[in-house]
């Protein structure tokens, strides 16, 4: 019976250690799996009349967002694209990333589309967006 639940032991570790290096192989916090996207971190604040929406979008160009609002929905889309060309003795070395951030989320009131305003400083993108009394669908520009 001892010897017999050694083996299980024995057996049960290499299942672990099986377990361990797949997960090691897996993408993690602050990688991306290619094709997908990125969830980039929001915060959204209730401001009475208003609602202020704050997302971190590191190394994009403003040009590269997409904001959509449809009643209490807000989408923001984004996609940073960067190449490095570094040239050494006997070979080239060229590097490309490609990273997409999106995120859709239910806000807590239907916002005003014609009062609202993006602004992008930094990697921060801050969404301001007044409460409004029935629901509407519309793009907002960054500025």
């Amino acid at each position: 019976m001892a010897k017999y639940t050694q083996d299980l032991y024995e057996e049960l570790r290499r299942i672990e250690d099986r377990i361990g290096r797949l997960f090691e192989e897996m993408p993690g916090v602050g990688q991306q799996a290619e094709g997908s996207a990125q969830m980039p971190y929001v915060d959204v604040m209730d401001r009475g009349s208003e609602i202020l929406v704050t997302a971190d979008l590191p190394g994009v160009d403003k040009s590269d967002i997409r904001i959509n609002v449809s009643g209490n929905m807000l989408e923001i889309s984004a996609e940073r694209r960067a190449e490095l060309e570094k040239s050494e003795k006997d070979y080239v070395r060229r590097e490309r990333s490609y990273r997409r951030f999106y995120r859709s989320m239910r806000l807590p009131a239907a916002v005003d589309k014609n009062g609202a305003k993006a602004r992008f400083n930094n990697g921060v993108l801050e969404i301001t967006l007044p409460k409004a009394e029935k629901a509407e669908t519309s793009n907002v520009p960054v500025s």
